[in-house]
């Protein structure tokens, strides 16, 4: 591909530098490939795990922007309450477990969580030392505040996917990675 400056005026703007880009022939661009002497090396930034890195920073810078934003919930907070969806109730340490963080990170998430209402704590009836943390009815509301503006995002970040089969090959590759981290520990 090559590359040329234009300049664009109108009488009343100001210049504005615009590239015009052409294509080279195929020949061009495997005759530079070939000279290139790192061909050979695959770079750090073709790893799947690089790659999804850089999406989940994206994705959640977008979150930040929008999501806390409008609703007032941070991504941490929203971890948790995704978690909390669906359930009667969690652990501390099943939610660290699940969400893969220290129980630490979860307990000062949940604080945050507690003061603004939209969880409650409670201690287990078989053992008082295990706290079962429940979604309360002020947090289902926020999550349900949530939805349309992550479905809205969802459909726009899967534009031109097949949205099945992608979801089937995160689940395998979360499936993968979880098998990793229990042989590296």
């Amino acid at each position: 591909m090559a590359s040329t400056p234009v300049r664009l005026t109108r009488a009343c703007d100001p210049p504005i530098l615009v590239v015009k880009t052409t294509l080279l022939p195929q020949q061009s661009v495997l005759e530079a490939m070939r000279k290139n002497p790192l061909r050979n090396k695959q770079s750090l930034e073709d790893l799947v795990a690089v790659r999804v890195v850089r999406i989940a920073e994206v994705v959640a810078r977008l979150a930040t922007q929008t999501i806390e934003a409008k609703v007032g919930l941070r991504n941490t907070d929203l971890r948790i309450l995704n978690l909390l969806d669906r359930t009667n109730g969690v652990s501390v340490s099943e939610i660290a477990r699940r969400a893969h963080v220290d129980k630490a990170w979860v307990s000062r998430s949940l604080r945050h969580l507690e003061t603004g209402g939209l969880v409650i704590r409670s201690s287990l009836r078989q053992d008082s030392r295990i706290s079962v943390i429940t979604l309360t009815a002020r947090g289902r509301a926020r999550l349900n505040q949530v939805r349309p503006l992550a479905e809205a995002h969802e459909s726009r970040l899967l534009a031109g996917i097949d949205k099945a089969a992608f979801k089937g090959q995160l689940d395998r590759l979360m499936i993968n990675a979880e098998g990793l981290l229990a042989v590296e520990r």
